[in-house]
């Protein structure tokens, strides 16, 4: 099951909930305050390619071609 993320409308509390993705989107306690003035928030999510990096992340900045570069050392 998928892990969503909520925040809490009252207090401001973030929180972590593994629920079904058809009940993504239903209400939920805070579980700090108890309040069902939530919502669920966009979380970010990444994977890794074979040889370990985060996938979609460039090895270099876009105004260097390559060798070392001061902007991102590549």
């Amino acid at each position: 099951m998928p892990i969503y993320e909520y925040r809490c409308k009252q207090c401001g509390t973030v929180f972590d909930a593994i629920r079904p993705m058809s009940a993504a989107d239903d209400a939920i306690s805070c579980e700090n305050c108890s309040s069902q003035d939530t919502t669920r928030m966009l979380s970010k999510c990444f994977s890794h390619n074979q040889e370990g990096s985060l996938a979609g992340q460039s090895h270099s900045c876009g105004s260097c071609s390559g060798g070392s570069c001061s902007c991102c050392g590549h």
